[in-house]
């Protein structure tokens, strides 16, 4: 039944691009009336100023998490762990 399903709504995603392709509406396809729908509505150049802040923000993300410090990493060894380790090097000395 499954294999039904996926089979079905495979043959309707298909003849539905098939139809947005190549379909003619008005003398044209239901793409092209799309494309020309956005064109109209959506402003390219805000578009592109929000795409070039995109990619800003993703380098400088990048860079954020790839950059090397010059610190040295924290310790998480207590007082307590520290004497116990030089007393078990002095013993082998």
């Amino acid at each position: 039944m499954g294999a039904l399903k996926f089979i079905v709504w495979t043959v309707c995603a298909v003849g539905l691009g098939i139809f947005l392709s190549s379909g003619n509406v008005d003398g044209r396809t239901p793409l092209q009336h799309m494309e020309r729908t956005w064109k109209r509505t959506v402003k390219p150049d805000t578009m592109d100023r929000m795409k070039d802040g995109l990619e800003d923000a993703y380098e400088d993300a990048k860079g954020a998490v790839s950059r090397s410090t010059d610190a040295a990493p924290r310790e998480r060894i207590t007082a307590e762990d520290r004497a116990a380790v030089d007393r078990i090097i002095a013993k082998k000395k």
